[in-house]
């Protein structure tokens, strides 16, 4: 009977794992769940998810959508995956695609490409309500937070999976990964109302979640109840 080497299970759950990783490359963090790495930035890189649903055969992506990126989604077809879905959380994100939308869903097998309406898209794209009914959301028991953003268009994606997984687009910043920290911060909004509806939005988030992945700077593993609480009230303050 094959064992399962923890060793390598509590390496996969750290900064320094991802960090070595080879960007470009699926990382297998924890179960069913994946980062990959995007091109090296001033901030550091952004990061992508991808969760494979109990079938083994569907998955689906989260801000998956550079260049750098593109290969490894093929090989997810070649491998035989079925890709579901790819998830965008906000317009920085939609901003780094490679190409248009409906090439980043023929490169993806056809995937249908998720995002919210209130980002304006370039001409000729379409994509498909994130923040509405739709199977791909049911399927992989994920639960969408409409946030107020930059003007409007950014959510976060939740899954139930793992004892509950935050992915948090840019709406929260681990820590770089050469910093000795592991606390996470957000960045002020241009307008004053979207501030103060995205701090309040966050202070009323109830969901539980074990594990925090964000668009940039290290996740957090292994959440208890104390650190998810001393989480979502920093990100709940009203930046001056």
């Amino acid at each position: 009977m094959k064992t399962v080497d923890k060793m390598q299970i509590l390496q996969s759950q750290s900064a320094e794992f991802i960090e070595q990783g080879e960007t470009g490359k699926f990382l297998k963090l924890i179960p069913d769940t994946f980062i990959i790495k995007g091109a090296e930035r001033e901030i550091g890189f952004h990061q992508g998810y991808a969760i494979r649903h109990l079938n083994r055969k569907d998955i689906v992506l989260i801000d998956v959508v550079e260049k750098s990126t593109k290969e490894a989604v093929k090989k997810l077809i070649t491998d035989g995956y079925n890709i579901k879905g790819i998830l965008i959380s906000n317009s920085l994100v939609y901003k780094t695609a490679y190409a248009d939308l409906k090439t980043l869903s023929e490169d993806a097998g056809g995937a249908p490409v998720f995002m919210h309406p209130r980002i304006t898209v370039k001409n000729g794209d379409t994509v498909k309500d994130i923040t509405g009914r739709n199977e791909v959301v049911k399927s992989f028991g994920l639960t969408i937070t409409d946030l107020p953003g930059n003007g409007g268009g950014s959510v976060l994606i939740y899954s139930d999976i793992n004892d509950g997984m935050l992915f948090t687009g840019a709406d929260a910043e681990g820590s770089p990964y050469d910093s000795d920290l592991n606390t996470f911060t957000r960045q002020k909004l241009d307008s004053q109302n979207d501030e103060f509806g995205l701090a309040e939005s966050w202070g009323a988030y109830v969901l539980p979640f074990t594990y925090l992945f964000p668009l940039c700077g290290k996740p957090g593993f292994n959440l208890d109840e104390g650190q998810q609480t001393d989480i979502l009230s920093k990100l709940s303050k009203v930046q001056e």
